[in-house]
């Protein structure tokens, strides 16, 4: 019951109307996505330049991947959401990365952009598996 802490139950009608519209937005979400891989890359490309100006660019690197990760497992892409995770995890953990640290969030952004580019849904397959493994096994860590 809803009185007694509990959520409130959804009618089949309200969940089938909720279901249509997150499948009609789930066509959209490729554009969404292919758009904002297009502007992680920008500007990890921008950051790793010399005199770049970090102050700037890596808390927009952080917010672009952040709203990347939130949304991506909704959509069936929870490998986005979880390089994402690892590419923000670094940013908190070392807000001013120098090259080798740059060279690491490159590396998760691309993985990001690719798991988008060749549509790797779910867990991926082997390709997501070979992904991760390829971006390190936990936030911050890669080969």
């Amino acid at each position: 019951m809803a009185g007694d802490g509990d959520l409130p139950e959804l009618s089949p009608e309200a969940l089938a109307r909720a279901e249509a519209a997150l499948a009609g937005l789930s066509g959209r979400y490729l554009e969404w996505a292919a758009a904002d891989a297009a502007r992680l890359r920008a500007c990890l490309d921008e950051a790793q330049t010399p005199q770049a100006d970090l102050a700037r660019l890596i808390p927009r690197l952080f917010t672009i991947s952040h709203d990347m990760k939130g949304q991506a497992a909704t959509f069936g892409y929870p490998l986005v959401s979880e390089l994402g995770e690892r590419l923000c995890r670094m940013i908190e953990d070392n807000p001013t990365p120098g090259p080798e640290g740059l060279a690491r969030l490159a590396r998760l952004g691309e993985g990001m952009a690719r798991i988008i580019a060749e549509r790797l849904e779910g867990d991926g397959g082997d390709a997501g598996k070979a992904l991760l493994d390829d971006c390190g096994s936990e936030p911050g860590q890669l080969p």
